[in-house]
C-alpha cells in the first residue's frame, strides 16, 4: 500500500486492470489521453498517459485487450467531439451565408468585390 502511495505521488502509478485508463487516479476525471506508446513484445503496450484536467502523468504497461478497449473508448470520445465540431461549423457557415445574403440585399457587395 505504501509503495502504491509513493508511486501515486510520483505520478507513475500502474493502474489496476479494473481501473479504466481514461480515468485519472488522482482527480477522478475521465480526461486521460495517451501522449506516447509502443508495443512491449507481442502481448502488451507501454503507454505514457496525461490527465488533461489535473496534468497528472503516469506510465502504464497493459495487455493488448486493455489497450484495445482504451482505443475504443478514445474513438467514442473523438466521435462525440467530431459531431460537436460539425454542428458548430454548420452554424458558423449558416451565419456567414445569412450575412452574405443581407449584404447582397443591401447592395453592399457586387461582382467587382470578387474580381482579381
Amino acid at each position: 500500500m505504501l509503495g502504491r502511495a509513493l508511486n501515486r505521488l510520483r505520478g507513475q502509478e500502474q493502474p489496476d486492470l479494473e481501473v479504466q485508463l481514461e480515468t485519472c487516479g488522482i482527480c477522478g476525471c475521465d480526461f486521460v489521453n495517451p501522449v506516447d506508446w509502443e508495443p512491449v513484445g507481442d502481448t502488451h503496450w507501454w503507454m505514457l498517459l496525461r490527465c488533461g484536467a489535473c496534468d497528472t502523468w503516469r506510465e502504464a504497461t497493459v495487455t493488448n485487450a486493455i489497450a484495445a478497449r482504451y482505443d475504443f473508448e478514445l474513438d467514442k470520445r473523438l466521435d462525440i467531439l467530431t459531431r460537436a465540431l460539425d454542428r458548430i461549423d454548420k452554424r458558423r457557415m449558416a451565419a456567414e451565408v445569412e450575412t452574405m445574403i443581407e449584404a447582397l440585399r443591401r447592395g453592399l457587395v457586387d461582382a467587382a468585390d470578387f474580381a482579381r
